[in-house]
């Protein structure tokens, strides 16, 4: 009996020593972004905008922790996850920037060691797609067949996994990601699912970044070349991460970021994991300060 007690004391201890630890880490994470770095701001021209529309499109949606959207404390008590994308119809053709999972996740994760799936599991709903990105198309009024081309803000499962589930369509990628993905084509991460990365290689697209400048941006790729979609570079979250402007008219804009941001509060705290300063020491807190002085 006594040394259960004693037992008890020892785990109860280990355990105090471990919440005291996190709460320290959380304290000093809990910082706010460095302001952006002086850059010069590049109006954007609107002239001779061609009529197009944007289309929010859910796959699926979960829940975890708030604490699990930041890096330091956060006032969430859950964050409200999604995945989703955006369908752009254009009079060239119509992209879809991120299409969800692959409706085959569970079999294509399935010698995944048990703490990758817990991974999934808590921040990613650990599951196959809710919706495939063909019903969900149709649902929309857009033939999967004649989709011009899926435009993955990155390559991590839950954003660029349905590629699986839409056959032969183009994939268009800055080489960063590219690279990303052909770098986890044979390993069992929870960065890149291998047949995810295999497959997106088959059928990727570079980007045509240009050293033109845009907002804030030094890069950009216009993607119809009438400044009506116009992708930039976001690494951070992954080396060759991508936000995408889409322009419906001078005064109705959107700017997607993947998982640049995941809360509204984002923009001023780092977020989950900091991965700008695991694959970009510095990148993401001067791209994430640049996304919000946008605002």
């Amino acid at each position: 009996m006594k040394r259960l007690v004693a037992l008890f004391r020892v785990g109860l201890v280990a355990l105090g020593a471990l919440v005291a630890i996190a709460f320290v880490v959380t304290l000093l994470r809990n910082r706010p972004l460095p302001p952006a770095p002086d850059h010069a701001f590049i109006k954007p021209s609107f002239e001779g905008l061609p009529a197009i529309s944007a289309c929010w499109i859910e796959f699926d949606h979960d829940t975890a922790p708030g604490q699990a959207a930041t890096a330091g404390f956060t006032r969430l008590h859950t964050w409200e996850l999604t995945a989703s994308g955006l369908l752009i119809r254009h009079p060239k053709g119509s992209v879809l920037i991120d299409v969800g999972n692959s409706s085959h996740f569970q079999d294509e994760i399935a010698d995944y060691p048990f703490l990758s799936h817990l991974h999934f599991e808590i921040l990613t709903g650990g599951k196959s797609a809710a919706h495939r990105a063909p019903d969900v198309l149709r649902s929309s009024g857009i033939d999967p067949s004649t989709l011009s081309a899926v435009l993955p803000s990155h390559v991590h499962m839950d954003h660029a996994g349905g590629v699986m589930d839409l056959h032969d369509v183009p994939v268009l990628l800055s080489p960063e990601e590219l690279d990303f993905a052909k770098k986890h084509r044979d390993t069992r991460t929870i960065q890149v699912v291998p047949e995810h990365a295999r497959e997106i290689q088959t059928r990727a697209h570079l980007l045509d970044f240009q050293p033109k400048p845009y907002e804030t941006f030094d890069e950009s790729a216009d993607l119809f070349g009438d400044g009506s979609v116009v992708v930039v570079k976001l690494p951070g979250h992954t080396p060759g991460s991508v936000g995408t402007f889409i322009n419906l008219s001078p005064a109705q804009r959107i700017f997607h970021v993947g998982d640049a941001v995941n809360v509204s509060e984002a923009p001023k705290e780092p977020p989950y994991g900091d991965d700008g300063q695991l694959f970009a020491p510095g990148g993401y807190h001067r791209r994430q300060a640049r996304s919000a002085s946008l605002s």
